[in-house]
């Protein structure tokens, strides 16, 4: 574990062909999701010019995360990991429909957040736990990075594209678009052959299970130290997104297309960042616990930055910065998890962990990608 690994992007790809379905469809679904984030939020605020709303649009994606993610995790732990993600994948690719009916109904939005993100968590929780089973803990610092890199890359394409496809076409055409995205990704992942999962020798029912994983969580410092630090991030991360919106919208008076140029520029950022991850910190733990520290105070200041900035030129310019920063700490929180957290209990880990700093390429939504 401490041997730096010798591996590379193109080499983890090559010879781990489960790994490369699971990028194949992270990538459908991230370019689906970006096309629709951007769209989203250009029609929501053009219909209520209410950053209320766009606050509301968040919070009916987080608040599944938050309350549904430790009762998710610890399912993930005991059913198989892909007829989840696949089932997941067909039903948002269903609901997400419902957004076509927006700007009739703005209430939908929210309905279809809910609905979506509900079946997110599960999506995601299980995702990070078949990374584990694909990929040897020695990669698994290169497999988080490269979904990083790739998350980042799509992101940028996404955001470019849903800004021009919504602005000159249609949100309708996003919305279709991010629907196929998750049949494509169901394709794929349907396509991978996932190892079965460790099983406890002796099965605890559900709630012995859940205060199993939370009493795993306060014993184990680096794993809750790596949650804790983020729990300060899940507190702005939402004031952040509602900020690129509205700074595209009405500081920088950039529309549709401002808004995509922010998102790309987070894309830019995350690429490097990865990179950094990849080419400087390694499977050691040591450095991949001070890079995250250095990371995360430097995220910090340049969001400050960032959302004192009224020049859109020099707003983009520490937005990169800051998101260079998020780009080193989005594999390294997940890779930090995965290493120090058994098989049976990564579900549950993992999302105690995603669900608060669901800024990622998704984040996301993926994070954020991830993303």
């Amino acid at each position: 574990m401490d041997q730096q690994s010798k591996g590379s992007y193109k080499q983890l790809i090559q010879q781990n062909r489960n790994f490369k379905n699971l990028l194949l469809g992270q990538s459908a679904s991230v370019l689906g999701d970006w096309f629709n984030m951007i769209a989203l939020l250009g029609l929501v605020y053009g219909i209520t010019q209410s950053p209320l709303y766009v606050s509301l649009t968040f919070l009916s994606k987080g608040i599944p995360q938050l309350l549904i993610s430790p009762f998710a995790g610890v399912l993930v732990d005991k059913i198989d990991r892909k007829k989840i993600m696949v089932t997941a994948d067909i039903l948002r690719a269903l609901l997400i429909l419902g957004l076509l009916f927006t700007e009739q109904f703005i209430w939908i939005v929210f309905i279809v957040n809910f609905f979506t993100a509900v079946t997110s968590v599960f999506f995601s929780s299980a995702r990070q736990g078949v990374i584990k089973d694909v990929v040897g803990e020695e990669d698994l610092y290169l497999a988080n990075s490269l979904s990083s890199t790739v998350g980042g890359i799509i992101s940028i394409i996404g955001a470019s594209l849903g800004g021009l496809v919504s602005g000159m076409f249609s949100s309708h055409i996003a919305f279709f678009i991010n629907s196929a995205s998750f049949l494509i990704s169901a394709y794929f992942i349907q396509a991978t052959t996932i190892p079965k999962h460790y099983v406890k020798e002796k099965e605890l029912n559900f709630i012995e299970d859940l205060k199993d994983g939370y009493r795993f969580i306060y014993q184990t410092p680096i794993i809750l130290g790596v949650i804790l630090v983020g729990i300060s991030w899940g507190l702005i991360g939402g004031v952040y997104q509602i900020l690129l919106t509205v700074y595209g919208e009405t500081v920088y008076h950039a529309g549709d297309m401002g808004i995509g140029i922010l998102y790309a520029t987070q894309g830019i950022g995350t690429i490097i960042g990865g990179w950094i991850v990849s080419r400087f910190v390694g499977n050691r733990k040591e450095k991949m616990v001070f890079y995250f520290g250095i990371a995360y105070l430097f995220q910090g200041i340049f969001f400050t930055l960032f959302a004192s900035s009224s020049v859109f030129i020099i707003g983009i310019t520490f937005l990169l910065f800051m998101r260079i920063a998020g780009g080193v700490i989005i594999p390294l929180d997940t890779t930090l998890i995965q290493m120090n957290t058994p098989n049976d209990k990564i579900g549950f880990t993992i999302y105690e962990n995603c669900w608060r700093r669901n800024h990622s390429i998704r984040y996301n939504t993926h994070t954020n990608e991830y993303s």
